[in-house]
């Protein structure tokens, strides 16, 4: 596969010799670093050296704690790659690739509230999903802060993941509720980060929905935290003490994953599958591929499975062999869920969007945006948005790509949204760059699209946007498009005509961890720094927030782009559970508004610089 030369040069870094060199500086002694740099060649050398669709470049690697590459190898995502090593020679890998050995970071203080705290309750004003609502909006019109306020935040206090970001924060009953990278769930008070609990899932979890555990709180009017895992099983917590409640498993495939958070609907849990299949499809050695996305639905009280349904609905089957040596290859397989669901309150519809295929051939399923009935998970519709063969060709060549499959998958939450008029559509994003409008009365019929990206593997539209009543919010990735032609940007479109009311470029991006810092980026050959905004929009009324690949969240005027505010997460900052808490790349994750108070997730980013920040804001009183 071919790349942008200088962008993906950059993020490779220098060969391996110079990392032993570097982690023999920074202390590791010597025979541990060269055991890492041993099994780094033979275990890791092949994807990240020369890194594909979500592969994170061997360079940012490096940027993590050993102890998350330690979890990841052993019981996270990396797992199956790492099948045989023994406990030492993965501490060795992390040591080699992180210069530090494991276990040296410092534990967080226990920070506990001095009280218990009230039962948790779901109150107005909350953000208690990722998408704010079960149709993900995104939107919060009663945010307890002004547009014009924005100029007065400060920081009011700050928490530091234990081995870096997670994911969002959710926000319920005067609690911040969140997930860190050593697979804790915590609970937190939101007026000072002191703690209420800690929950070890002994996995790694990437957000958490706060809902009631029963419909319209039948279940004894509790609240539960709800979360996914990387060994695709789904845990109900008690909102109010921590304590466990169920654990189900809905998937078997050992590289089967849940990474976005599940959304609950009247006593019921519905959450989406992933899988890890597809960067190993270019593993020559790989027998690819049988794992399929699909969408689970379970009890909300009990944990019980009630129904999953598959993206790809044919089973995967062996495929002919060149040769009797040959590795045995199987075909349909592919169509993640890598994105939260849409809940269709009114057609009893949940809405999933779709990646791609993992071989070339393009099954039913794949690219698609699929609804599946509520009560049974029943293939309702679906719609397909791969381009033509001849399209995929032009648009490959020209992003410079031999294998861009990833690049046409549906990359963001299927939006419910109800128009002034009354009439409703759906939303959905891809990473080609494209926004759909979509009829959900007349099965997923184009009311409007429109193009607003280049696209690439790590382009388009990443994770998701905002909309208010008349507008849709729309931040460009483009990841891979360096200056003097800056990356991404932001729009809003009028979600009536699909016409653009305004278009807003990328500011010249400042990375605070380049040498200098702060330093603009300039240099195309040099530079690892990029202002594309890869985050998902949050809006309030006058105003919508985007973070960016550089760190930085700002703050945007929704009449005109005109900018508002603007901070760098990127730095470091006392945190008050006792360690240090450095942001990073703000990758994914929605800017939180809630009771007027502003909660930025930095450095929850796989793809870009690392960090274990939650920076909570709020405006100082006169």
């Amino acid at each position: 596969m071919t790349r942008p030369v200088s962008f993906w040069n950059v993020l490779t870094g220098p060969g391996i010799g110079s990392a032993l060199w570097l982690a023999l500086l920074l202390g590791v002694p010597a025979a541990a670093a060269e055991r890492g740099e041993t099994l780094y060649a033979q275990r890791c050398a092949a994807c990240h050296d020369h890194p594909h669709d979500r592969v994170p470049p061997r360079l940012l690697l490096g940027f993590r704690s050993p102890n998350a590459v330690v979890r990841a190898l052993a019981r996270g995502t990396m797992r199956p790659m790492a099948e045989g090593l023994s406990d030492a020679e993965i501490a060795d890998l992390a040591a080699f690739l992180t210069g530090r050995e494991p276990g040296q970071e410092a534990r967080p203080a226990a920070n506990r509230c001095a009280q218990p705290g009230a039962p948790v309750a779901v109150n107005k004003g909350d953000w208690p999903v990722i998408g704010r609502d079960v149709a993900g909006s995104r939107y919060e019109p009663e945010p307890g802060l002004r547009a014009e306020d924005l100029s007065r935040l400060k920081l009011k206090w700050a928490f530091a993941y234990p081995e870096g970001a997670s994911g969002p924060v959710q926000v319920a009953g005067g609690r911040v509720f969140l997930a860190s990278g050593d697979g804790q769930v915590h609970s937190l008070d939101a007026r000072t980060g002191c703690s209420y609990w800690s929950f070890d899932s002994g996995r790694t979890v990437r957000a958490v929905t706060i809902a009631a555990i029963g419909p319209d709180n039948a279940a004894g009017g509790r609240i539960g935290v709800f979360f996914g895992d990387d060994q695709s099983a789904v845990t109900a917590l008690d909102a109010t003490s921590g304590a466990l409640l169920w654990r189900t498993p809905v998937e078997t495939h050992p590289l089967a994953r849940i990474t976005a958070p599940p959304v609950v609907y009247e006593g019921r849990v519905y959450a989406p599958v992933s899988g890890m299949e597809d960067p190993l499809t270019h593993d020559p050695g790989y027998a690819c591929c049988t794992h399929r996305g699909s969408v689970a639905a379970l009890d909300a009280a009990s944990g019980k499975l009630l129904w999953k349904s598959y993206t790809v609905q044919e089973e995967p089957k062996p495929l002919p062999k060149a040769s009797a040596e040959a590795v045995q290859h199987f075909a349909p397989a592919g169509g993640s869920v890598y994105t939260p669901l849409g809940i269709d309150t009114r057609r009893k519809l949940v809405y999933a969007a779709t990646a791609e295929a993992y071989r070339r051939e393009n099954p039913a399923g794949a690219y698609s945006v699929i609804a599946f009935d509520m009560e049974t998970g029943a293939h309702r519709w679906q719609r397909q948005f791969m381009p033509a063969e001849k399209d995929r060709s032009r648009i490959c060549h020209e992003a410079g790509e031999s294998d861009c499959r990833n690049m046409f998958s549906m990359s963001t939450q299927v939006m419910v949204h109800t128009l002034p008029d009354g009439k409703d559509m759906l939303l959905v994003g891809s990473k080609w760059g494209w926004v759909y409008a979509l009829d959900p009365g007349a099965r997923g019929r184009t009311l409007w699209s429109r193009k607003v990206g280049k696209g690439g593997d790590l382009g388009g539209i990443m994770y998701g946007f905002a909309a208010d009543a008349r507008t849709v919010y729309v931040p460009i990735a483009d990841t891979v498009v360096l200056p003097p032609e800056r990356a991404g940007g932001l729009v809003a479109i009028d979600l009536a005509t699909g016409k653009m009311r305004w278009r807003l470029e990328s500011e010249p991006p400042v990375c605070s961890w380049l040498a200098g810092a702060p330093a603009a980026c300039t240099d195309v050959n040099t530079c690892t720094c990029s202002s594309a905004k890869v985050a998902a929009t949050t809006a309030i009324p006058g105003a919508v927030f985007a973070g960016g690949w550089d760190g930085h969240v700002r703050a945007y005027s929704t009449s005109d782009g005109r900018l508002l505010w603007d901070v760098d997460t990127a730095v470091p900052v006392a945190a008050v559970n006792g360690i240090e808490a450095r942001g990073g790349q703000v990758g994914g994750y929605p800017v939180v508004v809630s009771g007027g108070t502003v909660y930025i997730t930095s450095g929850a980013s796989v793809m870009g610089r690392p960090g274990n920040a939650l920076l909570v804001f709020a405006v100082e009183a006169d």
